[in-house]
Formats: C-alpha cells, sequence, structure tokens
C-alpha cells in the first residue's frame, strides 16, 4: 500500500559564483518539481505514471523508495511514513536507478550477484539457492557466466533487478 499525501518537492536552484559574492546572505531559489501531489495505491495494484519531462515521476518515484524526503507533505508505504520509519518503509521498496554503475564489468553476473549477497551477509547454499532463483525469476539464467561487459542493456537491467530484490 503506497499512500503519498499533498506532497510538495522543492530542489533548490544554486546560485552562480557572483551572487556568491554579491549577495551572500540571499536564500538561493527553488524549483518546484510535485506541488500537491496526493495518491493511494492498494496493495497488488499495479500503476503507470505518465508524463511530459519534467512532470515530477522520477521524484515522485525517489519519494516513494525513501531517496528524498518531501519539503510538505507525507509519504506512506505499507503504514510506514518515510520521513520518519525509513528503514522500515524502505524493506517493502526497491528502487532501481537507470544506472548501472555499482557492477564490477570485468566479474560474470553471477560473481557480482555473490559479492552482493555477501554484503548483506548471505553465504554458501543459501546463497547459491537465492542467486539460482533471481537469475530464474528474471530469465537471466544461461547468461550467469558472461562477464557483465558482454551483457545487452536489457540483460544489466534485469541484473540491475536481481540486486534490488532483497538477498535476505
Amino acid at each position: 500500500m503506497i499512500h503519498v499525501d499533498n506532497v510538495t518537492m522543492k530542489y533548490p536552484i544554486p546560485k552562480r559564483l557572483s551572487e556568491c559574492f554579491l549577495y551572500p546572505l540571499r536564500k538561493s531559489q527553488r524549483r518546484i518539481a510535485i506541488r500537491g501531489v496526493s495518491l493511494y495505491v492498494a496493495e497488488g495494484a499495479c500503476v503507470g505514471l505518465l508524463g511530459p519531462n519534467g512532470a515530477g515521476k522520477t521524484a515522485l518515484l525517489k519519494l516513494i523508495g525513501g531517496l528524498l524526503y518531501p519539503t510538505e507533505g507525507r509519504v506512506f508505504v505499507n503504514g510506514y511514513e518515510t520521513q520518519k520509519q525509513n528503514n522500515s518503509a524502505r524493506q517493502s521498496v526497491s528502487y532501481v536507478l537507470n544506472e548501472d554503475r555499482g557492477f564490477y564489468w570485468r566479474l560474470t553476473g553471477i560473481q557480482n550477484l555473490e559479492f552482493f549477497a555477501a554484503l548483506d551477509s548471505l553465504f554458501g547454499a543459501k546463497m547459491r539457492a537465492r542467486i539460482s532463483e533471481l537469475l530464474n525469476l528474471t530469465g537471466l539464467n544461461g547468461a550467469e557466466d558472461i562477464p557483465v561487459s558482454g551483457y545487452s542493456s536489457g540483460m544489466r537491467q534485469r541484473l540491475v533487478c536481481c540486486h534490488a530484490i532483497k538477498f535476505t
């Protein structure tokens, strides 16, 4: 369950260097990315966000994922407020960024997943079983021994999904 309650998100616009010297005490201006958005997504529902560039789609997803906090309003995920109970709220949310900079390109897909599993304190047979499950879930089984540098963009994105799904 996701509940977004009258959320506004404002980003500061950086001052130019000359403005820092001429007007050091003047507050920086702010750009409004989201203004007064409210929505409710029931458990099990599937929702898509559509809109032009700059409409605030990514900012809203980052707010729901607990990566950003709203300037005004509140965001709840499974009853937990992301600003006050971020760790609990993030247990139910995975946010996959377009970038896949976290992977080691010279390592294979399975070696990358083993590394991240170890960071989550998962080892041995449990780790191998979980990685096998994730590879099957994302359709990467059969490609796990290929270096990530040889993956297509779609394959790398699916590897990102494997990493985003919790190991524990």
